[in-house]
């Protein structure tokens, strides 16, 4: 798969083919493994936090609701499911984001992205307002999302390594 595909969403068996593969991991594999997920998920409650704290900034009743209820639901999400969910979208853009091609990101359609369940609109709903409220934000404030998209490699790169998946 090249840097331009799009990862489709995991079936729960490929999810499960993955977490199997994890219960093989040493001790120490394992525990960093348990690091790893977590710093992910802060990561992605971190990005959530930077666009709610956005659409509190400019009002916006609408935007402000949905953000909380993906964040809600990504919450209730385990751990290691987000990271497995996500490794392969975020690995196929990793040169988007570590060069800030934002016009990458901009112009994409998620939709066959994300996996078709009840909590579809709200993930598609998040990914909508990131990318309608992006441009007018702050050079700073997109420096921040940019480096936490960057985190995120960096967390599925050791990832992947860990579990052998290149």
């Amino acid at each position: 798969m090249n840097n331009n595909s799009i990862a489709k969403p995991l079936s729960d068996d490929d999810v499960s083919k993955l977490m199997k593969k994890i219960s093989l991991c040493t001790k120490e594999e394992i525990t960093e493994l348990s690091n790893i997920f977590v710093e992910f998920s802060n990561t992605l409650n971190s990005i959530i936090s930077i666009a709610l704290d956005q659409a509190k900034d400019s009002g916006d009743e609408e935007d402000i609701t949905e953000l909380e209820r993906a964040r809600r639901i990504i919450g209730m999400c385990p751990l290691e499911e987000k990271l497995i969910r996500v490794k392969d979208k975020v690995w196929n853009v990793h040169e988007h984001i570590i060069n800030k091609n934002a016009k990458f990101f901009l112009d994409r359609d998620y939709s066959g992205m994300i996996k078709k369940d009840q909590n579809k609109a709200f993930i598609e709903a998040l990914m909508e307002i990131v990318k309608n409220n992006f441009e007018d934000l702050p050079k700073e404030h997109q420096d921040h999302y940019w480096k936490k998209a960057k985190k995120l490699v960096k967390l599925v790169a050791k990832f992947k390594k860990i579990i052998k998946d290149f």
